[in-house]
């Protein structure tokens, strides 16, 4: 499992330990024996019996996951990860069986806090003594990367030469493994390039740590405390959770419902890298998805004087397109009148020999 993502690997860890403690506490056993047994009633009982004896057996690490206070999404994952450790013990389960056999509880879906825009401009503003900090948050509210993405992002990744910066995420970073290119706005972009002008090429952007998963501690620290500094919404939790209802992801979040406004939530999904409708049929051109971005861009900005950047900046297109375009008017003019002219002549030159 050392090729799948980190979360990947951290979530089979805790499906193995937590098997392990559950046979220990409830059966008395290793988890090791516990798998032995089960074979060992595959060979020699019935196949009825044995499907009756390991769906009991899942059921009670079900009931015993939840009552440890486990969130039922929590135990889903985790029965997820346990059933792959399972297999690779040569424990199969069917999905037909474990939805006829296994309960588990439902999911209590809390309504998401949408982020606002006061809150986002509240929170860069917080982090006005650490511009890079400011960079990750416009970053992603920009682009809809994963924290995770942004915090393993090197200089060689970001392509400077197009009208906005373009990021390619490597596919090892991603969580569907598959390579892909944000662009990013320019309100970001200004702080951006000042980090990558300051640092060598294959160097990380967004940290110093000595590796991802002390970076993402030190993000998360880094918005709990000024959550705390802040109040208000910036502290307020789900009920039943400790999850704050702003975090890195309501950023992500928030790229999503303005790209799902703006072009639809195809797109949306193929800018944030999910998997959306018939994606692998739908290819654009790099120009084509520039275009894309740089409508959608004056909704993501957050700052008044970003704004009016860029409505200056479409202003002047609109009026050197109009220039151009009362220059073609014109040259057409010009071609009617001298085409015309040729016309007359001829149609004196033909009277004339009449």
């Amino acid at each position: 499992i050392s090729s799948e993502p980190e979360n990947t690997i951290r979530n089979r860890k805790n499906a193995i330990r937590s098997f392990e403690k559950f046979s220990i506490e409830q059966l008395g056993e290793s988890s090791d024996s516990v798998i032995v047994e089960l074979k060992k009633i595959k060979q020699e009982s019935e196949p009825e019996q044995y499907e009756e004896t390991l769906y009991d057996l899942l059921q009670k690490w079900i009931n015993w996951r939840t009552k440890t206070g486990s969130k039922a999404s929590t135990v889903i994952v985790v029965f997820s990860c346990l059933r792959s450790y399972l297999y690779y013990r040569g424990i199969k389960t069917a999905p037909q069986d474990i939805k006829q056999y296994l309960t588990f509880e439902k999911c209590a879906i809390e309504e998401k806090h949408p982020l606002s825009l006061e809150e986002f401009r509240t929170i860069v503003n917080g982090f006005a003594n650490n511009p890079r900090r400011q960079a990750i948050y416009l970053v992603q509210g920009s682009s809809g990367m994963r924290i995770g993405e942004i915090l393993n992002l090197r200089k060689n990744d970001f392509d400077l030469s197009l009208d906005r910066i373009k990021i390619t995420i490597p596919a090892e970073f991603t969580k569907t493994r598959q390579s892909r290119s944000v662009f990013i706005s320019k309100e970001a972009g200004k702080l951006v390039e000042k980090i990558l002008n300051s640092i060598d090429s294959n160097e990380l952007v967004f940290h110093s740590s000595k590796n991802i998963t002390n970076a993402r501690i030190n993000e998360r620290t880094a918005l709990i405390r000024l959550g705390n500094r802040l109040g208000g919404i910036f502290t307020e939790t789900y009920p039943n959770s400790v999850t704050r209802k702003i975090t890195s992801h309501s950023f992500r979040a928030y790229f999503f419902t303005k790209t799902v406004r703006i072009h639809g939530e195809n797109f949306a999904h193929r800018f944030t890298g999910h998997k959306g409708y018939l994606m692998q049929y739908d290819r654009m051109t790099e120009k084509e998805r520039l275009d894309l971005y740089i409508k959608l861009e004056p909704e993501l900005v957050v700052f008044d004087q970003s704004k009016n950047e860029l409505e200056i900046s479409r202003l002047k297109q609109d009026n050197t397109s109009i220039i151009a375009l009362r220059e073609e008017v014109e040259k057409l003019k010009t071609e009617r009148v001298k085409s015309d002219k040729e016309i007359l002549e001829q149609f004196k030159i033909n009277s004339r020999i009449v």
